[in-house]
């Protein structure tokens, strides 16, 4: 019996066969009832041109747990349809990865729209275990996903030769979506600061930037800068924009993610992260979680959860209705699939990582000479926030520059974040880095001026 596998995740709704993959995209699909030869199919080429008749939501619509509209309800299993029973073949025996964002009432209902579309369902897996397990990762991992409107972290312990979920944490209403728009937002103002020409004014200029946006931002991770053109009517505009710019519209979904990193290690002991390849191509993320202190970063190659899932041993009552299918929170460990490919620093790390010459504040590009002060009552010329602020010290940090770089250094009972993270004592800065002081907190951005040309 050959095995059907498939990773319900909206970010990349993958399809395999004993191994092999055969179809991956986006859960990004036409939405108009009325034509039926293309309901339920892949759209995200029209996402911005006929956004109307397309559906975007409809996984997160039911993540949510609440009672499904009926649209909803066509739209999932129309999906269903098109990515599982055009590929589904008689005796294939149907396995399903699923993502933390899934839960009990979600996966009741999958069940019942798989086997109303003949697409009965054998076994479902928990699909970050699943990852640990085909990549041989032992000990605890943490295992990120990133779905379209929501972000993850999953524990995953493995013990004698079984790889078990142990927690989850799952922060809705963001993710990639909320990323590209953000991007998206970025290079339009920044179009319209040059050249007047606004990408978002039509449905057919969206859509080029929605389609270029991901590579773009993937080539600004890995250069100090990107140069995206768009045609006009006329001439193309054209706009570079920096890492760090990209990096800075990015902030709100790495501090989700290094918050559920936080709630998720175990403290003070070894861990492994396993980070999905669409989120080391978000600028500045990856210095961000090679930071981790006790830790090990490895990448989760895209659409290797379909392929593991299709490679475990078939459940033998799928044909069965009466069955119970179960959700396999533990998964044997597999030889491994593929080598775990390890995020090293020094070697993995974007080039680029030039040390700050200054520290933004207020509109002023303040250099960094010496011992810089931060706090209500600095030394003269140093960076002075006001009274009102809560949980901010007379002498809070300072940023020290010398011959090895700059140095972060904490002063104060509050606390300092830099990128996210509370800092212990002191810390290295890199141009692109954020600094959070306060509660809710002010930013300092740091940059390099003069460091790149380009």
């Amino acid at each position: 019996m050959t095995v059907l596998g498939a990773h319900l995740d909206d970010a990349e709704f993958a399809v395999a066969r004993d191994g092999a993959t055969l179809a991956s995209a986006l859960s990004i699909v036409h939405a108009d009832p009325s034509d039926p030869s293309r309901f339920g199919t892949p759209a995200a080429d029209t996402a911005r041109r006929t956004p109307h008749l397309v559906s975007l939501t409809h996984w997160s619509s039911l993540a949510r747990g609440a009672a499904l509209a009926r649209p909803v309800q066509s739209v999932l299993r129309a999906e269903l349809r098109e990515r599982l029973g055009t590929l589904h073949r008689p005796g294939d025996s149907l396995q399903l990865a699923v993502p933390a964002a899934l839960e009990a009432p979600a996966l009741g209902w999958v069940l019942g729209a798989c086997r109303a579309e003949s697409l009965p369902v054998a076994a479902l897996y928990d699909g970050a275990a699943v990852a640990v397990s085909a990549l041989g990762l032992q000990g605890t991992v943490v295992v990120l996903e990133a779905g379209l409107h929501h972000l993850g972290a999953v524990r995953v312990v493995t013990e004698g030769g079984t790889a078990r979920r142990r927690a989850a944490r799952v922060t809705r209403d963001t993710g990639l979506m909320a990323l590209r728009q953000a991007w998206m937002q970025l290079i339009a103002e920044a179009m319209l600061l040059r050249s007047r020409f606004d990408p978002l004014h039509d449905a057919a200029s969206e859509q080029r930037l929605f389609d270029r946006i991901m590579p773009a931002a993937a080539e600004a991770a890995t250069e100090s800068s990107v140069t995206l053109e768009l045609p006009t009517g006329g001439l193309p505009c054209a706009v570079t924009l920096s890492r760090d710019q990209f990096a800075a519209a990015a902030r709100p979904v790495q501090r989700a993610l290094l918050s559920s990193i936080d709630g998720l290690r175990p403290p003070g002991a070894p861990f492994t992260l396993l980070v999905p390849a669409v989120l080391l191509a978000v600028p500045g993320l990856a210095p961000s979680l090679l930071a981790l202190p006790n830790s090990r970063v490895f990448v989760l190659p895209s659409d290797l959860i379909a392929r593991a899932v299709s490679m475990l041993s078939a459940e033998s009552d799928a044909a069965d209705e009466s069955a119970e299918v179960l959700l396999h929170r533990a998964v044997p460990q597999m030889l491994p699939l593929e080598a775990a490919s390890e995020l090293v620093a020094g070697t993995n790390d974007p080039p680029h990582r030039a040390p700050p010459t200054h520290v933004l504040w207020e509109g002023q590009a303040l250099p960094l000479v010496g011992a810089l002060e931060v706090g209500r009552a600095p030394a003269a010329g140093g960076v002075r926030l006001g009274d009102g602020l809560a949980g901010i010290s007379r002498m809070h940090c300072s940023l020290c520059t010398s011959a090895s770089g700059v140095e972060l250094v904490d002063h104060s009972r509050f606390g300092t974040w830099l990128n996210g993270r509370r800092v212990a004592g002191r810390a290295s800065l890199a141009a692109g880095d954020r600094i959070r002081i306060g509660d809710p907190g002010v930013e300092l951005a740091l940059i390099a001026v003069g460091a790149d040309p380009r």
